[in-house]
Formats: structure tokens, C-alpha cells, sequence
């Protein structure tokens, strides 16, 4: 038997999940305490959810034959690819981890710091001064410009282009509606998959061309991975690589212009208040292959186990990057672009806000992200 969760159809709770992610969130522990169960269409079983720390503590640490991870992300497939680390699970999961882990961590991540600056004061030399804008488009291009020239060493703008065309379609709430509802190739959803067959013929041609060096997919190509694990690895690096970051950076400047602080000197204490208020995941699911006691339930075999990140965190205990050897690999290449790019803000911009309330979270794509786009208005420093 299953926790006690909202009872109302699986394309209404699909719909709550999208339009009032975290009113919706709250309310059904507000209603049948915790765990609780949903079912949306986002996910093949019932989601039952938590957010105490010790359950979560240890379905991150359940080994694979008893919580598998991947099966969650099985929707983001026609996207990424069947090869992604996002949708892979056991030992092949581990061993796509290892490709792409180390440049994103340790002595690795200096060589990149220069870059970042580099890159965030020449976009912050285009920034619009004392008007209003959305600061979350401009940190999803910042970010995705980033990722390119760790990934393939160089620019590349048609490919920027193809990969926010495409994922600009989930930006929507209609359409975040109709294709998670509709998932046929007409519509919304038809429309992303054409954008996506665009990405693979870009992202192909990157392959196919001779090697640059040291990028990220250099190192992958040595590594031995065949052309289709290649193109998979990479849309997702590019992807996942900036769009949550984006977002994260975006509710980070939409938080800077409502509580102004200089963050020149140290800002890893902003940043992760905001992480914590402002998660930008609202789950971490992993299937149960077998019997699994949760509190006083113990949860049959085929159904999902989801830490709840947005909850969580209301404890006081944050867990931004999720946990296990299912953490996000770009945990710490994230936090170096947070830090640099608010340091550079802090530096050279003084933030206001448009309007005196804050924005509520809302989904686009996979990510909570600020209702209005993060609207802030930027005066330079004298």
C-alpha cells in the first residue's frame, strides 16, 4: 500500500506540477503529511516523496539493485539520448560518470576560472543600464557560452542558437503542458523534436571534425565512446550544463536586487541561501527494484522514491545538488560559475528590483524558475 497523496487525475496533478510547482508541493504534505504520493505524466509509477533528512539520507546511499536511478529521466530520452548519464543507470551509468566527471572537479577547474571571467565581463559589457530586463535569458545565453567553449574549445553560435530554439519550446507553459499531456509528433511536442534532430546534425558535425586539443570532447573521443555515446554525452553536458545554472544565477540577481550585499569578497554564503530558498530541482527520484520501507510504508517493487529537494531544504537542510554517486557531476563547475558571475556583478552593478514583491516560482523545463524571467534593473557603478 502506498502513502496517501492527492487524488485527483493524473493530467490535473501533471498540470499543478507545471503551473504551481511548489503550492502544489506544499499542500499535499500540508494535507497527508509525509511520505506522500503523486502521479503525473512525467514519470512511468507513482512518485511517493519525502523530505526527511535521514530517509533521504539514505535513499541516496541505497545501493542500485535496491533504488535504481535514471528510470525518473526517461521523458528527457528522445532529447538527450539513450546513452545520457541523466537516463543511464548501474554500471554503465558509473562508467559514462567517470568520462566526464574529472573536468569538472579538482585541479581541473582553475584552468576554467579565467575563461568564466573572460566571458561574463564581455556579456556584462552588453548588459541594458537603468531599465528593466529579464536577467534569465541573459544568463541562459552567458551560461550556454560557457559550456561551449569547455566542451568544444570555441564558440559556436549556430549550435547556440539550435539548443535554445529547442529548449525555449518548454520555456511556455502551454506548450510545457501539451507535451508532457500530448507526446505525439504534432504540436508543441513535434516541434521539439525537429528542433532536437537540428541539434544532432550540429552536434555530429562537431564530432566529425578533427580534434582541438584538450576540450571536454577530446577527452571523451580518447576515451573510446562511439559517435552515438559522443553526441549523447554532449547534448546533455550542454543542456544540463547551463540551463540549471542559469536559473540558479537568475534567482541569485533577482535575490541581489531585493537584498543588496557585496559579493565581490566572498559570495559562497549568498549563494547558498539562494540554493536553499531557491532550489532550482524539485526532486531526485530513484525506482525501488524491490520492497522498500519508508516510515511506517513499505513501498512495492516499480515505483518511485523521490527526495524532495524544495521541501527539504524548508527544513533547513539543503541538498541543491542532490546525493549519491547520482549527484549532479557539474556540481562544482556550477558553484565556480555562481561565484565568478556575481562577483563580476557585484562588481561593476548595483540591482534594483521592477516591482517591490518577489518572484514565485514557476517550471520551465526541468528547473523552478523565476515567474517573470528574474526582472531587474542594473545601474552602473560610479
Amino acid at each position: 500500500m502506498l502513502p496517501p497523496g492527492p487524488k485527483s487525475p493524473i493530467p490535473l496533478q501533471t498540470i499543478e506540477w507545471i503551473v504551481r510547482p511548489t503550492h502544489f508541493l506544499r499542500r499535499a504534505q500540508q494535507r497527508y503529511g509525509e511520505p506522500f504520493t503523486i502521479r503525473t505524466a512525467w514519470s512511468d509509477a507513482p512518485m511517493v516523496l519525502t523530505s526527511d533528512p535521514d530517509e533521504i539520507k539514505r535513499a541516496y546511499a541505497a545501493p542500485p539493485d535496491v533504488l535504481q536511478g535514471g528510470d525518473a529521466a526517461d521523458f528527457l530520452e528522445p532529447f538527450v539520448g539513450r546513452n545520457s548519464i541523466l537516463v543511464l543507470h548501474g554500471d554503465e551509468h558509473l562508467r559514462q560518470r567517470r568520462l566526464v566527471l574529472p573536468p569538472f572537479h579538482g585541479e581541473a577547474l582553475k584552468r576554467w576560472t579565467a575563461t568564466i571571467q573572460q566571458l561574463t565581463h564581455e556579456h556584462l559589457d552588453t548588459w541594458p543600464t537603468n531599465k528593466p530586463f529579464k536577467a534569465l535569458p541573459k544568463m541562459q545565453e552567458l551560461t550556454l557560452e560557457i559550456i561551449q567553449r569547455v566542451i568544444f574549445g570555441s564558440k559556436d553560435p549556430e549550435l547556440k542558437a539550435a539548443l535554445r530554439s529547442a529548449l525555449d519550446l518548454t520555456q511556455s507553459t502551454p506548450n510545457l503542458i501539451a507535451m508532457s499531456l500530448v507526446q505525439r509528433n504534432i504540436g508543441p511536442y513535434g516541434r521539439f523534436l525537429a528542433a532536437t534532430k537540428r541539434i544532432d546534425e550540429l552536434v555530429y558535425k562537431r564530432i566529425d571534425e578533427p580534434s582541438r586539443g584538450d576540450s571536454i570532447l577530446d577527452l571523451l573521443r580518447d576515451s573510446g565512446a562511439t559517435r552515438e555515446e559522443l553526441r549523447d554525452q554532449v547534448v546533455t553536458l550542454l543542456a544540463a550544463g547551463h540551463e540549471t545554472t542559469a536559473t540558479a544565477l537568475a534567482w541569485a540577481l533577482e535575490r541581489l536586487a531585493r537584498h543588496p550585499t557585496d559579493l565581490t569578497a566572498d559570495p559562497d554564503p549568498f549563494i547558498n541561501e539562494v540554493l536553499r530558498t531557491r532550489p532550482v530541482l524539485s526532486i531526485t527520484a530513484r525506482k525501488t527494484l524491490q520492497p522498500y520501507p519508508l516510515g511506517q510504508y513499505t513501498l512495492p517493487a516499480g515505483v518511485y522514491v523521490a527526495p524532495c529537494i524544495y521541501l527539504a531544504n524548508r527544513r533547513g537542510r539543503p541538498i541543491p545538488w542532490g546525493g549519491g554517486t547520482r549527484r549532479c557531476v557539474g556540481a562544482a563547475f556550477a558553484q565556480l560559475e555562481l561565484r565568478e558571475v556575481l562577483r563580476a556583478v557585484s562588481s561593476r552593478f548595483t540591482l534594483r528590483p521592477t516591482r517591490a514583491e518577489g518572484e514565485r516560482m514557476r517550471r520551465r523545463s526541468i528547473t523552478l524558475a523565476p515567474s517573470r524571467g528574474a526582472e531587474i534593473i542594473a545601474d552602473p557603478l560610479a
